[in-house]
């Protein structure tokens, strides 16, 4: 079951980044408006009060001198917070990615696919349930195959010897049933050990 660990190139593989980024972005934008609101209001309102041209100037100069150290802080954090974002939640993204391929093939009935996360991944702990819940049913349906094997040559064996009789309706009976439940187990794949 041990798989390589697996590269992605694409950082955009789940839609809960979106979430997050979100998340990360409106307390940002909220902070970055009360920043404004309290840095330039107080200013515009000198500047369209009854100030004198001198003073006029002089705040129209901080406005400038705050703009343009203001708006490229704000845009620059917005920025690193957005990589920041994508970057940490792809290491749960890529996890919930993998997981919902993996459990697509299990829902296909291939038990042969575990789970195998890259180096640095969260998540592991249940990497480490869902690899356990796959082997124990892989090993589940193992047991299963051994007894309806055995079962399946006794019934064929005692089929032939009761040739012609009305115990060899209900053993024919039976081993078609048998069938069907080989039938049902081997639409399922297992990790050969």
């Amino acid at each position: 079951m041990d798989r390589p660990a697996l590269r992605r190139r694409r950082f955009f593989v789940h839609g809960i980044q979106r979430k997050y980024i979100f998340l990360s972005l409106v307390p940002l934008i909220i902070s970055s408006f009360l920043i404004i609101v309290f840095l330039f209001v107080p200013l515009d309102v000198l500047l369209y009060s009854s100030a004198s041209p001198a003073a006029r100037e002089v705040i129209v100069q901080d406005l400038r001198a705050l703009g343009f150290r203001i708006w490229p802080a704000i845009f620059l954090a917005m920025l690193v917070s957005t990589f920041l974002s994508v970057f940490v939640t792809h290491r749960f993204a890529g996890p919930l990615y993998r997981f919902h391929q993996v459990v697509d093939r299990i829902a296909a009935g291939d038990l042969s696919t575990g789970f195998k996360l890259r180096k640095g991944d969260d998540l592991v702990e249940l990497e480490t349930a869902l690899n356990r819940a796959i082997e124990s049913l892989a090993v589940t349906i193992q047991e299963a195959h051994r007894p309806l094997n055995d079962l399946t040559v006794r019934l064929e064996t005692l089929a032939k010897q009761g040739r012609g009789g009305p115990l060899e309706q209900d053993l024919t009976a039976l081993l078609e049933r048998a069938q069907e439940v080989h039938k049902a187990l081997g639409r399922l794949k297992i990790a050969q050990e």
